[in-house]
């Protein structure tokens, strides 16, 4: 052993086209303009539109002070248009002959398997199964 380390050193370990092995040595870099692909090139583009920074309440005052109701009224979109035709937007009422809590035009609405119990008609408990 020498006393330069450098000397020790195999330059066969350090080929010019890369560094041990199948590895790069340390001028070539992993950038992927370098080693022309696409891997590293993913970027995340900002959206159009920052429009959570652009809502009421941003700021402490606005936060302390709370928005007006004509201001959020006016941010709600009605569910129903008045312009379409053939749509009445009162036409709702109130729901026909359904079990409280039953949703029309659920999965569930098919045939039951059980025996549907009419809830009209009082139970009679004097019926005894002796």
């Amino acid at each position: 052993m020498s006393e330069n380390p450098q000397a020790d050193v195999d330059p066969a370990d350090f080929p010019e086209e890369g560094g041990p092995g199948d590895t790069l040595n340390a001028s070539e870099g992993t950038d992927s303009d370098e080693l022309h692909n696409d891997d590293g090139d993913i970027v995340v583009d900002p959206p159009e539109d920052w429009s959570e920074a652009n809502r009421f309440g941003m700021t402490a005052r606005e936060e302390r002070e709370g928005e007006s109701l004509d201001a959020r009224l006016a941010e709600e979109v009605p569910d129903v248009s008045p312009d379409m035709p053939g749509v009445d937007a009162l036409a709702d009422g109130p729901p026909g002959r359904a079990h409280r809590g039953q949703i029309d035009g659920a999965p569930e609405d098919g045939e039951s398997l059980y025996e549907v119990v009419d809830e009209t008609v009082e139970p009679d408990f004097t019926q005894t199964t002796e």
